[in-house]
């Protein structure tokens, strides 16, 4: 966990008109916290902070992190050392949330493999030497399993995805990816963090930079491809193995 308190301005876009300030403080706040930005047992900033970042008084603040410690996203805690405290959520929560999103899943993965093996190949084309460099270190992070926690191994591979994300230089798929890896998190939260999933994780991410360096766009999108089938798959069979069959696209 960073000493440094996290920053929500940069996902501040809160608009009066569109809908009630405390349902948009929600929305930034279980953003952040599905792209791992805030870790389970993560203290989220004060609510003066977050007045701050997000342009908002404190009664919308507080109505957000209301919802979200309604919906078992944070924990609220009192006294000298309190705050909003963000949740693991349990097997059951987890079950909840993903109730009824069978086919939402799966057409969710069929969008993600369609816009993330493009932005692969666009990155291959486009990304910096920094941003290279950026990719090696989180990769040698990753390495270091099983050392590397659960949490932190999902923001790595977060920090890995938006990069090569913004090397594309679309703002547009920018933005897609993003929204792919929010709606996304549910069915990840699903996933134990097995020896043999890390592994083909960490694979992936190897040859997926080797490729970028390369400046190998073909070679950057298939393995894109194979990397988001793998997750595909592994959580098809998280969601079987809770009884939750995948539902076959409509012919129609």
């Amino acid at each position: 966990m960073s000493d440094a308190t996290p920053d929500l301005s940069h996902l501040a876009a809160v608009q009066p008109l569109r809908y009630r300030l405390g349902e948009q403080v929600a929305d930034l706040i279980l953003t952040a916290i599905r792209l791992h930005e805030f870790m389970p047992g993560e203290r989220l900033p004060t609510e003066m902070e977050l007045c701050t970042q997000l342009g908002v008084n404190r009664m919308a603040v507080r109505e957000g992190l209301r919802w979200l410690e309604d919906h078992k996203y944070i924990r609220m805690k009192m006294g000298r050392n309190g705050g909003a405290f963000v949740l693991d959520p349990e097997l059951d929560v987890v079950m909840d949330r993903l109730s009824g999103r069978a086919a939402d899943l799966r057409q969710l993965f069929e969008y993600r493999t369609a816009v993330e093996p493009l932005v692969a190949a666009l990155a291959a084309e486009r990304i910096s030497d920094s941003e290279l460099s950026r990719l090696r270190l989180l990769h040698e992070e990753e390495l270091h399993e099983p050392r590397v926690k659960r949490d932190r191994f999902r923001a790595i591979d977060v920090a890995l995805h938006q990069i090569i994300a913004k090397a594309s230089r679309n703002a547009y798929l920018v933005d897609a990816v993003q929204d792919i890896r929010v709606k996304l998190a549910p069915g990840l939260d699903l996933l134990k963090s097995t020896s043999d999933r890390r592994r083909q994780s960490v694979e992936c991410h190897g040859q997926l930079i080797d490729c970028l360096d390369a400046r190998d766009a073909p070679g950057a999108s298939a393995v894109m491809r194979v990397h988001i089938d793998a997750t595909a798959r592994a959580v098809s069979a998280a969601l079987a193995a809770q009884g939750v069959e995948e539902v076959p696209a409509d012919p129609s």
